[in-house]
């Protein structure tokens, strides 16, 4: 998944990003404890709970964050919904469930 993320960060986003630089975490997370920031609550609702979120991150040369929250079916991957944050900003979204 991080090729994913590299690859995104370059179509979307016009940023270059080498491997070694991207941090990668993974969280499982009760509805509760998700921020709206994150994921807003409406959407919330039509995740699994809890729920697996995997999180890729990088600082480019400006010094700005880049976040992407990607929650999956933990059985098969399946990618449910994707977020995306630029310096603590929502940017961008996608439900695929």
């Amino acid at each position: 998944m991080l090729e994913w993320f590299i690859e995104k960060m370059k179509r979307e986003f016009g940023v270059e990003v080498k491997m070694e630089e991207a941090g990668y975490e993974s969280y499982a997370f009760d509805h509760e404890e998700i921020d709206d920031l994150l994921i807003p609550a409406e959407h919330v609702a039509k995740l699994p709970n809890p729920l697996l979120l995997e999180a890729f991150m990088y600082v480019d040369a400006e010094g700005i964050e880049w976040i992407a929250g990607v929650v999956v079916a933990e059985e098969t991957r399946e990618r449910l919904y994707e977020v995306w944050i630029k310096d603590g900003k929502r940017i961008g979204y996608t439900i695929y469930v």
